[in-house]
């Protein structure tokens, strides 16, 4: 009898701790954004695709820009909300 009475108090108390872990972990729901990226156009250097980024037009919701260069050795401009 003590057997299934130690056994049943370490279940009880496994299960307890599975349950308080699980609460404290336990979060808000997630947030989704949609992101929405434009491309603006293509320039010969970086200093000239740059300087189009940060002053760019100002729009509340083009937040961040971009320039990644191409294949052909060019840098081209994106404007993200994210």
């Amino acid at each position: 009898m003590r057997i299934k009475s130690f056994a049943m108090a370490g279940l009880l108390a496994a299960a307890a701790v599975a349950g308080v872990s699980t609460a404290a972990t336990a979060s808000a729901a997630p947030e989704y954004r949609t992101v929405e990226t434009i491309w603006v156009g293509t320039y010969s250097t970086y200093a000239a695709c740059s300087a189009d980024g940060e002053y760019g037009p100002a729009h509340p919701d083009w937040k961040y820009y971009e320039c990644v260069l191409n294949y052909d050795g060019e840098w081209d401009l994106y404007y993200s909300t994210w």
